[in-house]
């Protein structure tokens, strides 16, 4: 052979081989889409998450209200029952006080 060596053994394209094994770095032509479809269902994923924190945000939101509503309620109730009372000793006098400033800020 006078040309020496015709076939090196290498085509210098990586992309030449991509079903090598040992090559790790190479992918092949399906894993893209595998990837896409991967990525699409861990956002979809997320956005459900996000959904459902939002509607248990909400409904701890409601929960509070309905609270605050019902201590108003028991509030007046109490509000009412001591200024309905004649003789109030310096205990309920303070709580009385107490209410009306809960209740009118005054």
């Amino acid at each position: 052979q006078v040309g020496g060596n015709t076939y090196s053994g290498s085509s210098g394209s990586k992309r030449a081989h991509e079903s090598d094994a040992s090559d790790s770095n190479s992918v092949g032509s399906s894993a893209r889409p595998m990837e896409r479809d991967a990525a699409k269902k861990k956002l979809k994923k997320k956005a459900q998450e996000l959904d459902r924190l939002e509607k248990i945000t909400m409904m701890h939101s409601e929960t509070n209200q309905l609270i605050k509503e019902k201590t108003h309620a028991k509030k007046m109730k109490m509000f009412i029952e001591l200024t309905e009372k004649e003789n109030l000793d310096d205990k309920s006098k303070e709580l009385l006080q107490q209410l009306s400033h809960d209740l009118f800020g005054n």
